[in-house]
């Protein structure tokens, strides 16, 4: 026997052997049981998660020999061709190749007839969503009132583009990805009934990459088996997903921890060495960091993972601050967003690893104490400004003072962790050191200066000590006469020429060329089938500008490899060599031959080109449209009863 992949072997085939979903599992189990059973169930969900295995199960609950039940006996007949795919009356499409009506319509025709081995006739439609609009209201009637025999199990992956008028018609379930401990134990059971060798950190590098699927985790796992031989390890794993082990993004953190720099830059210049990723060595070193803190929060918390660096990981737990993590992890976070903009990915890798190192606590205290020792604040007078004499200031013995206490204040906070509370504890002492200083004599009240905190209140202050009474001649306000509101003459066009834009007549002429998209598309397919070049234009890969070349041109085959297109007048600015060099190399590719290509203007009305065939069809279907509707007979008794009127201008094909 060949082989069989390992998703389709470990194919669940009873409702025990599903992995999660037990929100689905359960309802569906106890609709069987009791036999309250819906004509129609939609399973949504990502890939792989066992929307169409559970549809599967369930028609096998459903026509199994033993009567409807919850736990199909696996060996009758109909259950045998159910788990092989040949039971008649299972009929599964696929809604993606089968998206037009008629193939709803011919589905529909076998509904009435009734299952010819079974209990119900079941059709399984797998990814719905990719019927058409015309395939859905052709499929309502039937949804909503099936005969009895027949179930309906839908399955999409992207429920929002279903109407709501088939979601109100039908039991909604929705499976849930699965996590990474679910695919992981379950890839242990796998392997270990197939006999293969594997460890933990292999299992879990694999379920992370599966994201949430069960089928795309064993489809690689077959992969990574081919890959080892037979063998499943984390260094084979990685180097098939081309990821990073713990140990280097580790080594990153501990280098950022001790503030230090050449270390991290060599350990990114190890990653560029063996090719990996950027943007994933960001998202492990992200990872690792959320353990830590997770690892903070919950000092108890079981070992995830019993490799030898769940260790190192409790050590930088118990030695770095939680604030600071906070901050590693903002800054990688947002250097992971920034990546894409940046020159080069590792460069915006490394940039985010500086800005880590930026805010580290040793590069914040380094560079502190000169900011530290400022010029304290200089009053400003309200009504004048104080000469640099009489403005307090500390002398140098006293800056030297205020700068040794500082710098004890900052010796005897030692004890405290944080690095932001010793530079509060450096900006308080110096504040008080300010007001302690002596200072001058202050003057009278009325001369009594304000404090002035920022540049704003000093230049506030200057404004209020201008004279506000000088206003120049020039400035005075002229009367205004009541006259000057009576003429409105010039406003008076562009009041008309607005109005006029809001007609009726206006609006019909603005819509006169507007088409629906599926008009659009019957244009393009009729022209198609009445000219040769619109349908080779069809043909043709190239790009859009140069299509209008083609498009508005009518083509005269010289020769087997000549070929003149009249391209017409008002759109020559159109024609270019490089358009023409375009078209000529697509239609050399179409013909499997050289062809020269000419472009000439011409202005000939007795040949069509593939834009004026579209625009003549539309005119025979607006004809036809208008014909139509007048000679409707809903149409005729309107205007007899009611003296309706027609307006044949609005009328539309469609």
């Amino acid at each position: 026997m060949s082989y069989q992949v390992l998703a389709r072997k470990w194919r669940p085939q009873i409702f025990s052997d599903v992995i999660g979903q037990q929100h689905v599992l359960t309802a569906l189990a106890n609709g069987l049981e009791h036999q309250r059973l819906h004509h129609a169930y939609l399973f949504s969900g990502t890939r792989g998660v066992g929307k169409t295995t559970i549809a599967r199960l369930l028609a096998k609950g459903l026509n199994c020999e033993k009567g409807i039940t919850r736990t199909p006996c696996g060996q009758c007949v109909n259950c045998l061709e159910i788990e092989q795919g040949r039971f008649v009356d299972l009929i599964e499409i696929d809604a993606a190749s089968r998206t037009k009506v008629e193939d709803t319509r011919e589905l529909l025709d076998n509904v009435q007839y009734a299952p010819a081995r079974g209990r119900f006739k079941v059709y399984l439609i797998d990814e719905v969503h990719m019927l058409s609009r015309h395939s859905f209201n052709a499929l309502l009637k039937t949804l909503e009132e099936p005969p009895e025999h027949v179930k309906f199990l839908l399955a999409t992956t992207d429920p929002q583009k279903l109407p709501v008028t088939i979601l109100s018609r039908c039991l909604q379930f929705h499976l849930k990805a699965l996590d990474v401990n679910q695919i992981s134990n379950q890839l242990e059971y796998v392997l270990n009934a197939e006999q293969i060798e594997s460890d933990v950190r292999a299992r879990q590098l694999l379920a992370r990459a599966a994201d949430g699927s069960m089928r795309d985790a064993l489809s690689l796992t077959d992969q990574a088996i081919a890959l080892g031989g037979g063998k499943l390890t984390s260094d084979i794993v990685s180097q098939m997903l081309g990821t990073l082990d713990d140990a280097q993004p580790l080594e990153i953190i501990e280098a950022l921890v001790r503030a230090d720099g050449q270390q991290v830059m060599a350990l990114v210049e190890q990653v560029a060495s063996r090719g990996m990723d950027w943007e994933n060595l960001l998202v492990e070193t992200l990872s690792l960091l959320h353990r830590i803190a997770m690892l903070q929060l919950l000092p108890q918390q079981p070992e995830s993972d019993p490799s030898s660096i769940e260790e190192r990981l409790r050590l930088l737990a118990r030695s770095i601050s939680p604030t600071d993590l906070q901050v590693y992890y903002q800054a990688l976070l947002v250097g992971r967003k920034e990546l894409s903009y940046a020159p080069e990915r590792r460069m915006g890798v490394e940039m985010a690893l500086l800005r880590a190192l930026a805010f580290h606590p040793k590069s914040v205290i380094e560079e502190t104490p000169p900011s530290l020792v400022e010029a304290p604040v200089v009053p400003v007078g309200s009504t004048s400004v104080t000469p640099a004499s009489a403005q307090p200031a500390l002398s140098n013995e006293e800056n030297r003072q205020a700068a040794q206490k500082v710098s004890q204040s900052l010796g005897t906070a030692s004890t405290v962790n944080s690095p932001t509370a010793k530079l509060l504890q450096a900006r308080s002492s110096l504040t008080r050191q300010g007001q302690t200083s002596p200072k001058k004599p202050e003057p009278a009240e009325s001369a009594k200066a304000k404090p002035a905190s920022s540049a704003l209140e000093r230049l506030v202050a200057v404004a209020e000590q201008r004279p506000q009474s000088y206003i120049p001649k020039t400035q005075e306000p002229k009367p205004i006469k009541k006259e000057a509101y009576r003429w409105r003459a010039t406003n008076a066009n562009i009041e008309e020429k607005q109005s006029s834009v809001t007609t009726p007549k206006s609006i019909k002429a603005a819509l006169e060329d507007e088409k629906t998209a599926e008009l659009t598309v019957k244009l393009v397919v009729e022209s198609i089938q009445r000219d040769s070049w619109a349908a080779e234009i069809d043909k043709l890969n190239i790009p859009k500008l140069v299509q209008q070349v083609a498009l508005n041109a009518f083509r005269e085959q010289i020769d087997e490899t000549r070929f003149c297109l009249h391209l017409r007048s008002k759109q020559h600015h159109l024609n270019s060599a490089s358009a023409q060099k375009a078209l000529a190399e697509a239609l050399s590719a179409l013909h499997g031959k050289p062809i020269e290509l000419s472009i000439i203007e011409d202005d000939n009305p007795a040949v069509k080109t593939p834009l004026e065939w579209r625009k003549a069809i539309y005119e025979e279907k607006l004809a036809q449209a208008r014909q139509s509707i007048i000679s409707d007979r809903t149409i005729q008794t309107l205007q007899q009863l009611f003296d309706a009127e027609l307006d044949e201008e609005s009328i539309r094909p469609v």
